[in-house]
């Protein structure tokens, strides 16, 4: 009896040892799970920084309101992509293979991986304190497209028709209609003038058959705004030939154009306008975490 129930025991322990080895290859391979492969469509959640920790985008709002960029029209849900679509940049996309559902990881990005180095070329620099003449000549007779001509001045004008420029004071005489409209600056010696495009008044103190020459009239302490300009500036000096203008700083913003969006930034010295993406030349430090993995094939 003895020895049968040793047996037994032996049995039982044989059947109980199986039957863990079973659980835990299931819960093995469920812990595994699906992992990030090309061709996934995946859902993550993410914060964007840079090596300073500044955030610059989430999809978390909270992360968001701390960071000061908490926009309320904006929806905050994880990002969807196809990984190997080529959406998103290099580093992120290689960054997230291997990942499963419910994991989180922490992608450092070298620019070569993300945007890019920034082109110098799309920087240009201004003086803080630049000089620049009081008096400027140019050509007296303008030429502009017919139909930019009828766009600003209408349609019903013909030669020796007077006209004036729309939001200035400025009045041009038609010399010649054609494809090509010539127009001549309807300025006298002394006359004063002004446009919502100048920063200043002007005074025409010369006038000949091909140019016009003006000057600026200003003082010290003057603050203008030029077009297109976020900042101001002061006049802190003023010669017979030359003024000399201060560029007051602005905290960094960017500045929407035609060509896109500029970055305005000044220093000690210089006013640095850049129309590289703000994130061109820079690290980026990504936290994900995967939502979820729907499994795809790479096209």
């Amino acid at each position: 009896m003895k020895e049968d129930n040793g047996f037994n025991n032996y049995y039982i322990a044989l059947i109980l040892l199986a039957a863990v080895l079973v659980v835990m290859m299931f819960v093995s391979n469920n812990a595994g799970g699906p992992v990030v492969e090309v061709g996934d469509t995946v859902m993550m959640d993410y914060t964007g920084k840079l090596l300073d920790g500044d955030v610059f985008d989430t999809s978390d709002p909270e992360i968001a309101i701390g960071a000061g960029l908490y926009e309320p029209e904006r929806s905050y849900n994880p990002l969807v992509f196809t990984v190997g679509g080529g959406r998103m940049i290099e580093g992120m996309e290689s960054g997230v293979l291997g990942l499963k559902e419910g994991e989180s990881k922490t992608l450092t990005i070298p620019p070569e991986k993300a945007y890019g180095q920034a082109d110098p070329t799309r920087i240009q620099v201004i003086p803080l304190i630049d000089e620049t003449p009081m008096e400027q000549t140019f050509p007296r007779i303008t030429e502009m497209p017919a139909i930019q001509f009828s766009m600003s001045f209408g349609t019903e004008h013909e030669v020796g028709d007077t006209v004036q420029l729309p939001g200035s004071t400025i009045d041009f005489e038609i010399v010649e209609m054609g494809d090509n409209i010539n127009l001549s600056f309807a300025l006298g010696v002394g006359e004063n003038f002004s446009s919502q495009d100048l920063p200043w008044d002007e005074t025409v103190v010369a006038v000949k058959s091909t140019d016009i020459t003006i000057r600026h009239q200003v003082e010290v302490g003057d603050v203008h705004n030029f077009q297109g300009t976020p900042w101001n500036s002061t006049v802190i000096d003023i010669t017979d030939t030359n003024m000399r203008i201060r560029h007051n700083p602005i905290p960094d913003t960017t500045v929407q154009t035609a060509y896109g969006p500029i970055q305005v930034r000044f220093n000690e010295t210089a006013i640095i306008l850049d129309q590289n993406f703000f994130l061109a030349g820079k690290t980026l430090v990504f936290d994900v975490e995967i939502v979820s993995i729907k499994k795809g094939v790479a096209e």
